[in-house]
């Protein structure tokens, strides 16, 4: 049996996981701080962050909150966002585990 389409469709977008990590972490964050903004992530590319927005927004993962006529938007996690982070952090602690 295959992974989920939709488990196929986020391992494939680069900067996505970070993302909700970000998130998890620092709680509701401006869109302009979610790329080339190291050490806090580590995705250097405009476009890359907007698509990685875009599929989380449409998995219903985060929330985006225009301010300013729309100019800028800040985002955070949903609450199917926050149990999805949760998981995100502890495989990243698994994988911090020394044998």
């Amino acid at each position: 049996m295959t992974a989920s389409k939709k488990i196929i469709e986020l391992e494939g977008q680069r900067g996505a996981l970070q993302i909700m990590l970000v998130l998890q972490r620092n709680g509701e964050i401006l869109y302009g701080k979610l790329y080339n903004n190291k050490p806090l992530i580590e995705i250097s590319n405009n476009s890359t962050a907007k698509r990685a927005l875009e599929l989380l927004l449409k998995h219903d993962l985060i929330n985006e909150r225009g301010i300013d006529g729309g100019k800028a938007k800040y985002y955070c996690l949903t609450d199917k966002g926050t149990r999805f982070a949760n998981h995100i952090s502890e495989m990243e602690k698994i994988l911090e585990e020394k044998i």
